[in-house]
């Protein structure tokens, strides 16, 4: 008997904003690869040691409050934007590091001596997904890669031109929520016209899935490349350093390790308002006085964040009504909203989907691992020569 030739092994990638995960589906199993400390994620973070490699990961992420004029944070942001752009100014505007434009009119990021375009910033994060998917399986070097809705030919391609500088072959591009719709696919009542809201650390997006057969059919889609979690940390960061000049007449965010310092309370903060009713947002030793070292103390409650982060997730529902608007339909059209992304788990964004539309919200493969399961079983099916059932979308 002849034996069936090995399928080659594809895996999924999130390259997000915040973070990026690793995911294979192996003897018919999907699977996120996990770190050895057992997390799920790496922190799409990349520093640069004087005299030494990259840095990549959580240790990156941790130099960004003692080195932020060598580390650079959340790269997928800046990638296939030019450096005119006016989101993009703004934001290398209260970054540590140096900026200038390259000759194709993107970014280069300047670390000493040294130029990095952002693809080549996005593929170290991605090496550090090849060498944690190689922790798991053989020589890895084929993947599909989950990208914004918002991602034009330019960005997509310099998806690509990052994933070849990891020494990876993209096989295939496959739309974010697309991703997290086919992740949910086999979970119960997963059918209908269902929205797919993916609301990550740095892109919104939001589609709208026809699942009421076999093979989907993507209605509409639309998504914002600028809009992410990542806005309400610094509309809290912005607050808490407004309340810390009051007090002491001095403005953190003319200090870039205590204001990377800030960013990070803030995010912690976030996080645990999103089980508890109340928090501490703290940061130590911020400033030096003839008294002594002072540290920021704040309370924070779920309502308070609930205001600072009212605009932001009001952008994301104005972007979902887009959809719905092309769609031809009204919201309360739907089955249900499928939440993903890490930024959806806060309680804020949750009721205000939920009043939005009016359908059930459910959260059938954990939000921030949905994208990512959904880029292995897009590869898998690759891998087997098979179709994926998610079509394009029509019109």
């Amino acid at each position: 008997m002849t034996s069936r030739p090995a399928l080659p092994t594809i895996i999924g990638i999130d390259l997000g904003t915040s973070n990026t995960a690793v995911s294979v589906v192996k003897d018919g199993k999907v699977s996120v690869l996990t770190n050895a400390d057992g997390s799920r994620a790496i922190p799409s973070v990349v520093s640069f040691p004087h005299n030494a490699p990259p840095i990549v990961g959580a240790e990156a992420r941790r130099r960004i409050a003692t080195e932020p004029s060598r580390t650079v944070s959340s790269p997928k942001r800046l990638l296939g934007r030019k450096f005119t752009d006016r989101e993009v100014q703004s934001f290398v505007g209260s970054a540590a590091y140096r900026t200038v434009a390259a000759p194709d009119g993107g970014v280069l990021v300047e670390i000493e001596s040294e130029s990095y375009a952002i693809p080549q910033l996005c593929g170290f994060i991605l090496q550090a997904a090849r060498s944690l998917a190689e922790r798991h399986l053989k020589d890895v070097r084929l993947a599909v890669l989950a990208v914004p809705v918002s991602f034009d030919e330019v960005r997509c391609r310099a998806v690509e031109v990052a994933a070849k500088l990891a020494g990876l072959e993209v096989v295939g591009l496959i739309a974010e929520p697309n991703a997290a719709a086919l992740a949910n696919r086999y979970v119960p009542g997963f059918g209908g016209l269902v929205g797919v809201y993916d609301f990550g650390g740095g892109t919104f997006d939001f589609s709208i899935v026809d699942v009421s057969r076999s093979r989907f059919q993507v209605v509409a889609s639309a998504g914002d490349a600028w809009l992410g979690g990542d806005d309400i940390d610094a509309v809290l960061s912005d607050a808490a350093a407004n309340q810390f000049w009051r007090q002491h007449k001095v403005d953190l965010r003319k200090h870039a390790a205590e204001l990377q310092r800030l960013r990070f309370a803030c995010e912690e903060a976030k996080r645990a308002l999103s089980t508890a009713e109340t928090t501490r947002l703290e940061v130590k030793d911020v400033l030096r006085t003839a008294e002594g070292m002072v540290s920021l103390k704040l309370s924070l409650d779920r309502g308070t964040l609930t205001r600072a982060a009212g605009a932001i997730v009001r952008r994301s529902l104005e972007v979902a009504d887009r959809a719905v608007a092309q769609a031809g339909i009204k919201p309360t059209d739907l089955t249900a909203v499928y939440l993903c992304g890490g930024s959806s788990q806060m309680p804020a964004v949750r009721d205000a989907v939920q009043k939005h539309f009016s359908v059930p919200l459910k959260a059938g493969v954990a939000p921030e691992q949905a994208v990512c399961v959904g880029a292995a079983i897009h590869g898998s099916l690759i891998a087997q020569r098979r179709s994926s059932p998610i079509l394009a979308q029509r019109g």
